[in-house]
């Protein structure tokens, strides 16, 4: 087996009721910052709750509710000088995956004199340790709960890039499936594809292992079990529990054995057409997997009997029971005029790069074109 390194949050606390425990993590310092896109966590009490809880300890409580979908670059650069103004020392990220990135991202710069672009563009990396770092997520999906990386969409290269580093992974984690029960139907799909593409895309990638490809079957198979379920009925705190199990356990996956072209293309896409990243990504997975499935056949036949069937066949099912669209094209009407923007913007470092078929330009722009 080849050499691997494994991170992991110092606590993740899972479970219904788990956010009770927040309290509990003791929060070091005085000064915390709740990060969040104010809607439904807010909405829920779930905002209020926090700051209470973090008040009964006697800390200053500073809420930056200003998180957009997608998390532009500017969007964590104005949470940083937010967070810097305030003088904070801790951060929770409440909410969706651009939530927690936000958070994860401006805990690792708000110190510095660096803007998110120069970490972007590698003029700048994440060194030292970072302020405390709690993830807390609404959806079962990201994974961003566990990972050491912040996905920011930079419009000026028309892709989404990461800023990453070892002390980025959560210090603490509280993944409570009742919060996640307050989701919509269409977010429950979309997350819950976003997951399972994180799952199908860590065991088959270049960089996977043993270890890791436990991790990724045993997501597939709970996200196959329950995903329907999930969406059929919101209040199913089983197959809530389950889903966010599956994120969770994904998530740990892919963070050492990377993904693949599903993400390589997906964030291209994403950024040119405004699309949500887990709508691209249900999208886009059947058609990663009928490419790579050459290269992976005994592979792929070992992760479909765990799973319980045709991996890509169930997965094109399924979008269509969760009304999403065959085609990029028809989700978003005009993108076949900008599929020369998404090969431009296109980068073969990153996920790119642990696909287990070697990509480069033609392939991508063959596999884009039958996704469209």
């Amino acid at each position: 087996m080849k050499q691997f390194l494994a991170l992991f949050p110092r606590s993740i606390r899972f479970g219904c009721g788990s956010f009770s425990l927040l309290e509990k993590e003791g929060v070091p310092g005085s000064r915390v910052m709740i990060v969040t896109g104010g809607s439904s966590m807010k909405k829920n009490g779930y905002i209020g709750a926090a700051a209470k809880a973090l008040k009964k300890h006697g800390k200053d409580v500073f809420t930056y509710d200003r998180v957009k979908p997608e998390l532009p670059a500017d969007n964590v650069d104005e949470a940083a000088a937010f967070a810097a103004k305030n003088r904070v020392d801790s951060f929770i990220g409440m909410g969706g995956g651009s939530a927690i990135d936000c958070a994860k991202a401006v805990s690792g710069i708000y110190k510095g004199s660096k803007k998110s672009r120069d970490y972007l563009d590698g003029k700048a990396g994440i060194k030292g340790r970072k302020a405390f770092f709690a993830a807390i997520p609404s959806t079962a999906g990201t994974g961003s709960e566990v990972t050491k990386n912040a996905v920011l969409t930079y419009p000026e290269k028309n892709n989404k890039l990461s800023i990453r580093g070892d002390c980025l992974v959560p210090d603490a984690v509280i993944a409570d499936p009742e919060i996640t029960a307050s989701m919509p139907r269409e977010i429950t799909a979309y997350s819950g594809m976003d997951a399972l593409s994180h799952a199908v895309e860590s065991y088959f990638s270049v960089s996977a292992n043993e270890y890791t490809r436990q991790l990724s079957a045993l997501s597939c198979r709970l996200i196959m079990e329950n995903l329907e379920a999930a969406f059929e009925n919101g209040r199913d705190l089983k197959a809530r529990e389950n889903m966010l199990l599956a994120s969770v356990t994904a998530g740990l996956a892919f963070s050492t054995a990377g993904l693949g072209a599903v993400h390589g293309i997906g964030h291209a896409v994403g950024a040119v057409s405004g699309l949500g990243h887990g709508l691209v990504n249900a999208i886009l997975l059947p058609y990663v997997i009928d490419f790579n499935s050459a290269a992976v056949r005994p592979l792929l036949k070992r992760l479909e009997n765990e799973a319980g069937g045709k991996i890509a066949d169930r997965i094109r099912r399924m979008n269509k029971k969760f009304g999403i669209p065959a085609r990029l094209s028809l989700a978003r009407p005009g993108l076949n005029e900008k599929s020369g923007l998404v090969i431009e913007s296109l980068s073969y470092s990153g996920s790119m790069a642990y696909n287990p078929v070697k990509m480069d330009r033609k392939k991508a722009e063959k596999l884009l074109m039958e996704a469209l």
